[in-house]
């Protein structure tokens, strides 16, 4: 089955993608931007990864890459290069895409909702 313009989906894996993708994320694109321009569905992409080492290497340096690019991004809209830069979008950006580095960090206060119950169990027992 073909779709638009004759593109094929689910195109054979070989190592000449790692570049494309490690290159298409480096310029901060998603994993659907990698997907489409290898013509393959994200699910495809998922089982490359897991099957493919080097496929894996390629993309764990592009994911990085990507968040650099973004930070970049970031950094410059704050010391005003870009004339409509939204801080805004960015930090929604950042704290959707890059969840790990940039999600709020609730741990502290439940940390201290865990002891403030277990004092006031101590003190009803």
């Amino acid at each position: 089955m073909s779709i638009r313009g004759g593109i094929q989906p689910n195109q054979v894996y070989n190592e000449s993608l790692c570049e494309v993708a490690y290159d298409l994320l480096s310029q901060g694109k998603t994993i659907a931007r990698v997907a489409t321009a290898l013509k393959v569905k994200r699910k495809t992409i998922y089982e490359w990864l897991n099957k493919h080492p080097e496929f894996a290497d390629a993309f764990e340096l592009g994911k990085d890459a990507c968040q650099a690019y973004w930070e970049d991004r970031g950094e410059a809209g704050t010391f005003g290069e870009y004339e409509k830069f939204s801080a805004a979008s960015w930090i929604f950006t950042m704290k959707n895409r890059f969840r790990d580095d940039y999600k709020d960090d609730k741990s502290d206060s439940k940390d201290v909702t865990d002891i403030v119950s277990k004092l006031i169990d101590k003190l009803v027992e």
